[in-house]
């Protein structure tokens, strides 16, 4: 018998390189979100900072030119913050969205799976049932090649 051709294995390795695209755009989506994530907590840690400068300054007599532009820079810092917050929500529902289509393209690939692995447990039984009859048919020959030679 010939040996096992699943017949839709070109849709199934289209199915799997479309579940790794999906995957590698997954992973960028979240890179994104990852990457803002860490904008924002470096700007919460220089306004930290800042304040902390501001304070040691402050100690001393008070400078309103200084003051001003701590306050126009921590002005802006919560601009920063307020645009960098509204980004990482698109960021996470593009990643969002870009994994519901990972889920989807895995769910097709396993289908493919699934079904490939049913045709060759179809296959290996038909080609058990074939081996089952040859054995079968050189038992019977056997049998009758012992009874032409008995009588």
């Amino acid at each position: 018998m010939k040996k096992f051709k699943y017949r839709l294995e070109p849709l199934l390795k289209l199915k799997a390189y479309r579940e790794k695209e999906e995957q590698k755009v997954h992973a960028a989506a979240l890179q994104k979100v990852y990457s803002q994530e860490n904008s924002l907590v470096n700007i919460n840690s220089d306004r930290t900072n800042n304040q902390k400068s501001l304070r040691n300054v402050q100690s001393g007599k008070l400078n309103l030119s200084l003051l001003s532009s701590y306050s126009r820079y921590f002005v802006k810092l919560k601009k920063d913050e307020f645009i960098g917050r509204e980004m990482l929500q698109v960021f996470k529902k593009d990643t969002e969205e870009k994994r519901l289509k990972l889920l989807e393209a895995t769910k097709q690939r396993k289908i493919y799976d699934k079904l490939k692995e049913k045709h060759h447990e179809k296959y290996t039984h038909e080609l058990e049932q074939l081996i089952q009859k040859e054995q079968d048919e050189i038992a019977v020959q056997i049998t009758r090649q012992k009874k032409d030679s008995c009588s």
